[in-house]
């Protein structure tokens, strides 16, 4: 891991789990599809520049490759790159666009089907660069990722 993984994991592990704290898969549920009515419009909006593709690739990414994580919570893989879970490159602006929204709609499935289930919201999948976490820290760390990195999208 580099150096800059370990920063950025020593000062974002502490925020997830605050944020994470006394939270159920049901609010985080609902809480996803509030910064999913917030970002979208944002994500639709974007003119196409190779910029906003690498910020929405980078989302979805992200996005996928969280929630992998969190679905492989029986059976955890090891620490593993983000990247695989990435649109090939030269992906359009739409397809970046619709990739995105279709993962955040299955991070929300899964979220409201985990409290549906009854998966124990405090069994631990560990991140390549936070540690481990819970599941409800890997939703709420689903949620974060993008409001925090909303700024770096240009309309």
């Amino acid at each position: 891991m580099s150096l800059m993984q370990r920063l950025i994991g020593a000062a974002l592990r502490p925020r997830v789990k605050s944020k994470a704290k006394g939270k159920t898969f049901e609010r985080l549920a609902e809480q996803l599809v509030a910064s999913r009515d917030y970002l979208m419009p944002r994500v639709l909006a974007a003119k196409d520049t190779p910029g906003n593709r690498e910020v929405i690739n980078h989302w979805l990414g992200i996005e996928r490759w969280s929630l992998s994580n969190a679905q492989s919570w029986e059976d955890p893989p090891t620490p593993r790159s983000y990247r695989p879970f990435r649109l090939p490159e030269g992906a359009t602006l739409a397809e970046l666009q619709n990739g995105f929204a279709g993962a955040r709609e299955a991070s929300i499935a899964s979220a409201r089907e985990f409290a549906r289930s009854g998966v124990n919201p405090e069994a631990v999948v560990t991140h390549k660069d936070l540690g481990p976490l819970t599941l409800l820290e890997w939703f709420q760390y689903i949620d974060d990722h993008s409001r925090r990195e909303v700024i770096r999208l240009r309309r």
